[in-house]
């Protein structure tokens, strides 16, 4: 029977690895896997993978609606998931800011902070950022040698706590939650230093087209800095937040590190009984 569950496992790890290799503007390519999952899914149609696996073509091809259908779905379906598609469970979650379904997951890891990071690091550090929470990326950036490469990320935070401002970055990341959720089909951010000081820029994606990419990038902006002047203080300048339509996400592996998402289903996760 455990045979027969990973052989299961691997016809929807092979088809995430088709679409983890597609660019998002692929579509028509992404498209012709999203058959194959479906007519994957004709034999088992409830198949927790399998529909992991659509949810996360339909957010690939834009289809933020279906995709928020299909984690619903998920979600009432519950039952065990292999660590794998646990995480990309999460991912996907994350990517449509159904942030309350993926903090229920994570609690768990979070608790168990050591004996999970090194699996489920790249959607912790997601959380943290998306939910503005300086102290998680506190307990995450204790774990040097997992952390590597996100420097600038725990330089950035460490600059929002010795300046006071740690409610200041939860405050403006719900802000942008807020302002953001009903389009999204993905949410990214990316870091910078060569100005000297560390930056986040947080990247949206949403299948609209450029003008509406514009002014949704506009009124975030202004909501933020109407944010500061609220607050009587000035801007770090720092944060930066850019939408853009779906179709410019880079592939998954480009974006991320083969060895961070993409590995075989093995362990068993621990019933998330939904």
């Amino acid at each position: 029977m455990e045979n027969q569950l990973q052989n299961g496992n691997r016809v929807w790890e092979d088809l995430l690895s088709e679409l983890f290799r597609l660019n998002y503007e692929q579509q028509s390519r992404i498209t012709a896997v999203e058959q194959k999952i479906y007519a994957a899914l004709n034999k088992a149609p409830q198949q927790l993978e399998g529909l992991i696996t659509l949810m996360f073509a339909h957010i690939m091809l834009g289809n933020s609606s279906k995709a928020k259908s299909m984690a619903h779905k998920i979600w009432e379906i519950g039952g065990s998931l292999a660590p794998f598609f646990e995480q990309v469970y999460i991912q996907n979650l994350l990517n449509l800011g159904l942030i309350d379904m993926a903090k229920i997951l994570l609690s768990p890891r979070i608790e168990q902070l050591k004996d999970n990071i090194v699996f489920f690091y790249p959607s912790l550090v997601k959380y943290a950022v998306m939910t503005g929470d300086i102290p998680l990326l506190e307990q995450l950036g204790a774990f040097a040698d997992v952390t590597a490469g996100d420097e600038v990320l725990y330089d950035f935070a460490d600059l929002y706590e010795s300046g006071n401002r740690r409610e200041h970055f939860k405050n403006i990341q719900k802000l942008i939650l807020e302002h953001s959720r009903e389009y999204l089909s993905s949410y990214e951010y990316e870091l910078y230093d060569d100005r000297g000081f560390p930056e986040l820029q947080i990247v949206l994606y949403v299948n609209y087209d450029n003008q509406f990419c514009s002014k949704m990038q506009q009124n975030i902006t202004a909501k933020i800095n109407a944010f500061w002047r609220s607050c009587g203080q000035e801007p770090l300048n720092n944060l930066s937040v850019i939408v853009e339509n779906i179709r410019l996400h880079p592939s998954w592996d480009d974006s991320v590190e083969s060895d961070e998402l993409i590995l075989p289903s093995g362990d068993s996760a621990d019933n998330w009984g939904l």
